[in-house]
């Protein structure tokens, strides 16, 4: 039985070979000894990451089972984020750094999804190929409209399916409501339809009274508190 690491070389060698060139067509770009594909697009930071897990005990016939994930940042998000609930990351998850984080399935309907084995590298290759074509699809249309702050509103107003809505994104979303157009109003009904349930207001209270008490989110894009009144 190979080892976990030669297993990841071979990994590595086949994003190299059939992986990096496709995914730069998209825009994304991974660093040398690096499972992470990275593109910028206007405030965000948008990662697929080759995520996977080697000698997976549930199938103890293959070598690794590949479950890439799909992870976004907007620092401006983030800044308004940790203002909105007082810096208290774990509101926030515990990264308030990453608005997005799941596995790349999420962005195609269920029909669609797929899980990926491989033994070898040449398998690793075929399936990597898949995974490519997968985002080319599904992944990469998704995180196009994934740019500025509003289009996380657009993405809640619409009740997208292909966005994981963890508690902390409607934190996320308040954020963006205010960077976008200073309305308190707009971010408030987000926690209220949200998180307005007694246990969860309890715990998500700092949020509520930032909004509540007129504490200004609209430093994290350089306005005043008179603007955003």
């Amino acid at each position: 039985m190979r080892t976990e690491k030669e297993i990841k070389a071979d990994l590595l060698a086949a994003l190299n070979a059939v992986g990096d060139e496709r995914l730069a067509l998209l825009g994304f770009k991974r660093r040398e000894g690096s499972f992470t594909y990275t593109r910028i697009l206007n405030d965000a930071e948008q990662d697929i990451v080759f995520a996977a897990d080697y000698l997976p005990k549930y199938q103890p016939d293959e070598e690794v089972r590949l479950h890439p994930t799909t992870r976004l940042g907007m620092r401006p998000i983030t800044k308004a984020a940790l203002e909105l609930v007082a810096g208290n990351n774990s509101l926030l998850a515990d990264a308030p750094e990453i608005i997005v984080n799941q596995p790349v399935e999420f962005t195609a309907p269920k029909e669609q999804h797929v899980r990926w084995f491989a033994s070898g590298i040449d398998q690793m290759k075929s399936r990597i190929r898949e995974i490519v074509t997968f985002i080319e699809r599904w992944v990469a249309p998704f995180l196009d409209e994934l740019r500025v702050p509003h289009d996380l509103i657009k993405v809640y107003e619409r009740g997208d399916e292909r966005m994981l809505k963890q508690r902390h994104w409607y934190l996320f979303v308040a954020a963006a409501a205010i960077i976008s157009n200073g309305n308190r109003a707009d971010a408030l009904s987000v926690l209220e339809d949200n998180l307005g349930a007694p246990g969860l207001r309890k715990r998500y209270a700092i949020a509520f009274e930032t909004l509540t008490q007129g504490h200004s989110l609209r430093s994290a894009a350089g306005i005043s508190d008179s603007e955003a009144s």
